[in-house]
């Protein structure tokens, strides 16, 4: 198949943040064209986000139950995915037949690579049933067969971002979870890196019942608590070599323990934690950069970049900078990799997530 043609795809993307649900439909060839045709982003209502949170919440240990457990109730994902879709194309106008392919990540609830299981809800099979509209889905499946991490699995896309900014750049997404991607010697590298809003928001709904710190604001107010810190930097992951990938509640044992804090000291104690990555990843790994570009919610919070710029010697800017809208680009990824996984191209080699070779992935779902 040839990797100059092009289709049109919408990419969708409901991240460990698990706030809403971002989509984007573009036409590319998943290799040096991607073009945004319209785009939006749709917090999710609370009581969908507290039913997420509580299903993850009350998952079985047992991994046998776990997956069961998911099953039973992934039909509330899916209509969620197609309300949401359907609101989207109809405010578009977007007529379904000029639309190959829906290319969908899946809410992840459960990621433990070592236990080769990744549970992410939204069967992509039930989406291009109703939708009409043929769906690509399971992009880690095979990644995580092979002995890959998979995640994080849109390093290709960073790639492409990378090579049209055309400088020497790191990009780091601040999801519920930071993962960064760079070039190395010609190569796309990438992992995760350690926590940004998943304590961040739990710390914000525990305190405040609101849903996150905007800019930061009660973060500012506190004192960093270095007791909690000089735990954090022995943790086990930061001793795990790259490529890594983290669960959204692995870090829950601090949870627990900032929680017992003054409100302001426990959100500016976590903020530090997600700088704390960034060293790390700075650190072990030797990257020729000049600047860190941040995509994701957390790009916004005011106190962190306070806190990034004050102790990390490297220009630090927002993607907006460069013309790129940093609450979509996940959902741009996500076309981009289902337009690489029709083609068969790769989406993650042992650099981006460890897998022992080079693949592509992704399963494509047909109407019935």
């Amino acid at each position: 198949m040839s990797t100059k043609k092009k289709i049109n795809i919408i990419g969708v993307m409901t991240g460990t943040s698990i706030d809403g649900i971002d989509i984007s439909y573009l036409r590319t060839n998943g290799t040096n064209y991607v073009r945004v045709i319209k785009e939006k982003s749709y917090k999710f209502e609370k009581l969908y986000k507290d039913f997420l949170n509580k299903i993850i919440i009350n998952k079985p240990k047992i991994n046998i139950k776990k997956k069961e457990y998911f099953e039973k109730i992934e039909h509330k994902v899916n209509a969620n995915y197609i309300k949401y879709l359907e609101k989207f194309i109809n405010q578009n106008k977007i007529n379904k037949r000029n639309i190959d392919f829906i290319s969908i990540s899946g809410q992840t609830v459960y990621h433990n690579p070592k236990e080769k299981l990744s549970i992410q809800l939204g069967n992509g099979k039930e989406i291009a049933k109703k939708l009409k509209i043929k769906t690509i889905s399971n992009f880690r499946d095979k990644d995580i067969k092979l002995g890959g991490e998979g995640a994080p699995i849109g390093s290709y896309y960073h790639k492409y971002l990378i090579n049209k900014i055309k400088q020497k750049v790191i990009i780091i997404n601040l999801g519920g979870i930071a993962n960064f991607s760079a070039i190395k010697t010609n190569k796309i590298i990438s992992s995760d890196i350690g926590p940004a809003n998943c304590l961040l928001d739990d710390l914000s709904n525990y305190f405040f019942k609101i849903n996150f710190d905007k800019n930061g604001n009660f973060a500012k107010l506190g004192k960093i608590n270095y007791f909690i810190i000089n735990e954090f930097k022995k943790d086990k992951f930061f001793k795990l070599k790259f490529p890594k990938s983290l669960d959204r509640n692995y870090f829950n044992n601090y949870l627990r323990k900032l929680i017992k804090l003054n409100k302001f000291d426990a959100l500016a104690t976590a903020n530090y934690m997600t700088y704390l990555g960034f060293k790390h990843l700075i650190t072990k790994i030797k990257l020729n950069f000049d600047i860190i570009i941040l995509t994701g919610g957390g790009r916004k919070n005011n106190f962190l970049l306070k806190i990034l710029k004050s102790n990390i010697n490297k220009k630090i800017s927002n993607i907006e900078e460069f013309n790129i809208n940093g609450d979509l680009v996940e959902a741009q990824m996500f076309g981009y990799i289902g337009a690489r996984s029709y083609k068969k191209l790769p989406i993650s080699n042992k650099n981006t997530t460890g897998v022992k070779k080079t693949i592509s992935g992704g399963v494509i779902n047909y109407p019935l």
